[in-house]
């Protein structure tokens, strides 16, 4: 008797093929085709009139941040995902060395929030004794580890700004070695954010180069997603060309108004690199605003020695003056995001950690000036001391059309770029982005069915067959017979995202049932919190 029979359904297959009618039969984790057949099986699903695809694979996650505070990932296996790639942006836990723990938790800053409890037993090995840890209370889903390039840098070197000495690079090499011997899939770098901003093409050839010893993958989030867009592409190709590593552009966008437009010549020079035998691939989110941390809006050259060095400029009157005409002046090196016609519209404050601030989440950034009586530069550095720089903000910064064009681009992957967080509990604070519970059916039922953009078939490729064949993921991200049972089945007339920036905090509709690894995850959309999800390893 199998485990499960998925009958009547229409399956669309994850390949870009067009749908077909077939049974779908689960056994021991195992999926296959079975055309009409009916089949005795423990579960049946009548999947009539609905869609049976692969579980879509979200390339760009956030949620090792989030599974230790609780490991449910509703807002994400409730949206069909089923293999989420985490350790992203250059943010990892691990590995941490206990001389350099204080700065990597001032790094971390900018992606987590961590109360003193968590901070004093920061002290991870590495990634994937972190992950493993993790693993120990259940996945909801599997997930496919990165390391990052600036956990790894503050390790070896702290947050120096120098370039590495041949010690510090050789540290450097040791620990990724290690990482990608455990099994993590590759080497994540966030350029823009200090001390990742620090490295050289030289460093990180270097280090791409062990990557792809382990046939892994370089993904990388640009220094400039703005002015400097088509230098920071042209400098990954560079990497990509002289390590011969699999390189992934993180969430490609064009960012801010003076830059809209500039997606097209970014695309045409990875199609051209492509052509010439270099493999760049990128990724897209279904959303014209991005998330980031409120420090963004701080100058670089005030953070080059961390959160904790910067915060003691803030906090002296005097050099804080200096600071705020900073951020009010056009710079050569720096992409100044308030350098628009209203730069507050364009950012809202979205998880604050202190009780006293809390009534600022979601609020822009003169809303909250106002109720503090200070000018909008001096809200914002009153907010970063309260908040020991800990802000998560949410910037509109592209522009639809942008969005269009790289979304309907053939190699285009889709992701979430987000955190797994809940309706209720600890991750149903702070005003989130919606993308961290709608992205699928978002791309699903408002780009492919309602506009058109591109047909289901493709936007299910590019959310499964698209990011595995990427990642090398072993039978995975279609469905096939011998193939994994990953699978997701939605209305396709029902799918649609429902969290805005208002609210966020709503599943989407349409998604009836989530099998991962053969398990039932999601029965008539409502998780079931079976955990069958697995901490996947790089086997290629």
């Amino acid at each position: 008797m199998l485990d499960l029979l998925i009958k009547n359904g229409t399956v669309i297959d994850g390949t870009g093929k067009s749908r077909f009618q077939s049974n779908v039969a689960v056994d021991h984790g195992i999926l296959s085709l079975v055309g009409d057949q009916i089949m005795e099986a423990v579960k049946v699903i009548d999947a009539r009139d609905r869609i049976v695809c692969p579980g879509f694979i979200d390339i760009h996650g956030h949620s090792d941040f989030t599974f230790f505070i609780d490991n449910r990932g509703q807002s994400k296996i409730t949206q069909g995902i089923t293999t989420e790639v985490v350790g992203n942006c250059g943010f990892t836990a691990g590995p941490v060395h206990k001389d350099h723990q204080e700065e990597l938790l001032q790094y971390l800053g900018n992606t987590i929030v961590l109360d003193d409890v968590w901070k004093k037993n920061w002290l991870w090995k590495s990634q994937a004794k972190y992950l493993a840890r993790l693993s120990e209370s259940g996945l909801p889903y599997n997930i496919a580890p990165l390391v990052g390039h600036g956990t790894i840098r503050v390790a070896a070197m702290g947050f120096s700004k120098q370039k590495p000495t041949s010690r510090a690079l050789n540290n450097m090499v040791a620990l990724l070695e290690e990482e990608m011997g455990n099994g993590v899939f590759g080497l994540s770098a966030g350029l823009e954010y200090e001390p990742g901003s620090f490295a050289d093409p030289k460093e990180l050839i270097t280090l791409a180069k062990v990557v792809r010893r382990f046939n892994g993958i370089y993904t990388t989030h640009l220094k400039s997603e703005g002015r400097d867009l088509l230098k920071c592409i042209e400098e990954a190709i560079h990497i990509g060309k002289e390590s011969g590593v699999s390189v992934e552009i993180s969430h490609l966008k064009a960012s801010y108004q003076p830059n809209w437009g500039i997606v097209s010549a970014a695309l045409e020079m990875i199609d051209k690199a492509n052509r010439e035998g270099v493999d760049i691939g990128f990724d897209v989110y279904p959303y014209t605003a991005a998330g980031s941390g409120l420090i963004d809006l701080i100058p670089p050259w005030y953070k080059e020695r961390g959160s904790s060095d910067m915060l003691r400029t803030l906090s002296d009157k005097e050099r804080r003056g200096f600071v705020i005409e900073d951020m009010k002046k056009y710079s050569e090196i720096w992409d100044n995001p308030m350098l628009t016609d209203d730069w507050d519209a364009q950012i809202r404050i979205a998880l604050l950690k202190t009780d006293a601030n809390k009534k600022y989440e979601g609020a822009t950034i003169c809303q909250a000036a106002k109720d503090m009586g200070l000018t909008p530069y001096e809200a914002v550095i009153a907010l970063l001391i309260a908040e020991d720089a800990s802000i998560k903000a949410i910037f509109f910064a592209m522009c639809d059309e942008d969005l269009e064009t790289i979304m309907k681009h053939p190699s285009a992957m889709f992701c979430t770029d987000g955190r797994a967080v809940a309706t209720s509990g600890e991750l149903s604070k702070g005003s989130v982005h919606p993308r961290y519970y709608g992205t699928y059916p978002r791309i699903i039922g408002h780009y492919a069915r309602d506009k058109k953009l591109f047909s289901m078939e493709e936007a299910i490729m590019k959310s499964t067959s698209l990011p595995a064949e990427k990642l090398r993921l072993q039978k995975r991200g279609i469905i096939a017979d011998g193939y994994i049972a990953d699978i997701t089945v939605f209305d396709p007339e029902k799918i649609i995202d429902k969290a805005t920036f208002d609210r966020p905090h709503q599943i989407s509709a349409g998604v009836e049932q989530v099998i991962v690894n053969g398990s039932l995850a999601v029965e008539n959309g409502i998780p079931v919190h079976t955990f069958p999800g697995q901490l996947l390893r790089n086997q290629s």
